[in-house]
């Protein structure tokens, strides 16, 4: 149980939750937090998935991969 091996266990199974956490879309709005809706149906497609209907932040559109802190990016 305190070994290494523990602590590096640990720190996989944090780096795939967080994988799993990256990868889902966003279920809430980043700027107020309220529910994002489902954009217009169209035949050609509008392009936005979800948006939030109070300040207009949409998915795709807006989207920034959150990233885990104190991992550098190259």
């Amino acid at each position: 149980m305190g070994s290494w091996w523990g602590l590096v266990s640990v720190l996989r199974h944090s780096k795939a939750e967080f994988e799993a956490y990256r990868s889902a879309p966003p279920m809430a709005c980043p700027n107020d937090g309220q529910p994002l809706v489902n954009g217009p149906a169209t035949d050609a497609g509008s392009g936005v998935e979800r948006y939030c209907p109070y300040d207009g932040w949409s998915y795709p559109r807006d989207w920034q991969a959150p990233t885990r802190p104190g991992v550098l990016r190259r």
